[in-house]
This record gives structure tokens, C-alpha cells and sequence, in this order.
């Protein structure tokens, strides 16, 4: 996949690329503010005292028999003020994809996070339908070109997605006023890959307004959470 990706406009559906249909928008943003009600719940019942958290804990637990993942990088970096980064990862995966090869580039890239002290912390959720999502908190965007450099993430994306997913989607963007802050995830650019494509097709979509009122005048919301222990 060395071409050029495709450049679409906000609005644009591509036929033939579901992974790139705008209607996925909608539950996009509202599971990244799912997964960052997490981030809110465990600093503030650490803040609170009621939990200690190490750098790099992981915090796992199920919910209805769906696995959750958290790992707080720097629980002192993540509760300062000012707009923070994030990375969200949607993938299709494959109907008997190589869980042992998917478990080990995940604990992999985590545990590379320790060299790189911009990344704030990570969370991931399995969903129904072979679908999964992760959420990334970094300091400034430069914090993501690095990791993206990182062996583990390279792996990642040259061997491991191919094989485990049909296609994914990356949104980048950010939340205003930090993770302690009330304001919810903005997505600012989405990059598709479509492994099933015979042409290794990929694209790139930039945002104006990145939330979910600015793109189609609905509501994005933060549903209740079960919260971890």
C-alpha cells in the first residue's frame, strides 16, 4: 500500500468501502466518549483515593462477557489541563482471526508505551460483531508520529492488521481541556484501510467541526458506564 491515499470530502460515501461510510460517524464518537468515561471514572475515584494507580497499570474486566482494557500510562500527565490528542481504531475483524498473534501485538505495543512518555493512556473494547475499538490519549501529535515509528506499532500495522481485520478505520482528533475536563471528544481526520480491496485501497477524509452536531446535526452523548474495579 504505497499509493497515495484517496482524499475525501466530509460528506463523500464510497462505493464498494463500507469502512468508509459516513454513517459510522455516529457510533464512532459515541463509543470514544465511552471509552474516555472510563479514563474519567478511574482518575476520579483516584483522585478520590479510593483507588491507587501505578504508570502503566492495566485495569481488565468484563462487561456482559465483552472484554475492557485500560492502561493508564501516566496518571499524573493525564490530569493536567489543556487539550490533550487522542487515536481511535475501529477494525472489522475476520471471522477466525489469529488471536494468539492479536493478543501478543497488543500487550507488545503496550508495553512499549514506556518509551514513549507522551502517550497518556490506552483503552480498548471488544464489540459484538468482531468488531473492536481502542482509544489512545497522547500530549501532542507529535507524541503519535513517534510511536508510529515504534517496531511494535510497525508490526502491527504491516502484518498483524492485514490478517486480522477486513478493514479499519484511525480517526485522529482531540478533547478539548484535557481528560479531567467535562468537553468530549473532536475528530479532526479519518484514515481507512480496506484489506479485502484487490487494489489495497486506503484513504483519508479531514473533518470541519469533528463532532457529531457538526457533521450531520445529530446528538453525540456519554452513555452510563459500568465502571471497573
Amino acid at each position: 500500500m504505497t499509493a497515495a491515499p484517496d482524499q475525501l470530502s466530509p460528506t463523500q460515501n464510497v462505493e464498494d468501502h463500507s469502512i468508509a461510510s459516513t454513517s459510522h460517524y455516529r457510533g464512532d464518537i459515541a463509543l470514544l466518549n465511552y471509552l474516555l468515561q472510563d479514563l474519567r471514572v478511574l482518575m476520579r475515584r483516584h483522585r478520590k483515593g479510593e483507588i491507587l494507580i501505578e504508570p502503566h497499570e492495566v485495569f481488565t474486566w468484563d462487561v456482559h462477557g465483552l472484554e475492557r482494557r485500560t492502561v493508564l500510562c501516566d496518571p499524573a500527565g493525564i490530569q493536567l489541563d489543556g487539550d490533550v490528542q487522542i487515536v481511535g481504531f475501529f477494525g472489522d475483524r475476520r471471522e477466525r482471526p489469529d488471536d494468539e498473534a492479536i493478543d501478543a501485538s497488543e500487550l507488545d505495543l503496550i508495553s512499549e508505551f514506556r518509551n514513549y512518555p507522551g502517550i497518556l493512556s490506552y483503552s480498548s473494547i471488544e464489540l459484538v460483531d468482531h468488531y473492536w475499538a481502542n482509544l489512545v490519549v497522547h500530549r501532542e501529535p507529535a507524541d503519535r508520529e513517534a510511536w508510529r515509528g515504534s517496531e511494535a506499532h510497525k508490526h502491527a500495522v504491516a502484518t498483524v492488521a492485514p490478517d486480522a481485520y477486513h478493514a479499519v478505520r484511525i480517526h485522529n482528533g482531540c478533547i478539548p481541556g484535557g481528560v479531567l475536563g467535562s468537553d468530549t471528544v473532536v475528530l479532526e481526520t479519518t484514515k481507512y484501510w480496506d484489506y479485502d480491496s484487490g487494489d489495497g485501497w486506503h484513504a483519508v477524509r479531514a473533518i470541519p467541526g469533528g463532532t457529531w452536531e457538526a457533521l450531520e446535526g445529530g446528538n453525540s452523548s456519554d452513555e452510563p458506564m459500568e465502571t471497573p474495579s
